[in-house]
């Protein structure tokens, strides 16, 4: 899964909506948009919120579960 996936993903787990994530998250509706579409990478600030929010650690959302450590 992509960051942009793994932010959509856990964010429909929640309930959340793109624009109450965007609220918590202290971010605009329509650049969390593009990041779950993959348009933009996130800075590190915004990757802290976003796992903040998200109730998840920075590694879920950056690291490929797919690739061994």
């Amino acid at each position: 899964m992509t960051f942009g996936q793994k932010v959509k993903f856990r964010r429909k787990e929640l309930g959340l909506t793109q624009i109450e994530l965007a609220l918590k998250a202290n971010i605009s509706q329509s650049y969390l948009s593009q990041l779950e579409n993959n348009v933009f990478n996130p800075t590190a600030p915004i990757i802290v919120r976003l796992a903040l929010v998200l109730e998840v650690s920075i590694d879920y959302l950056l690291l490929d579960e797919r690739k061994a450590v």
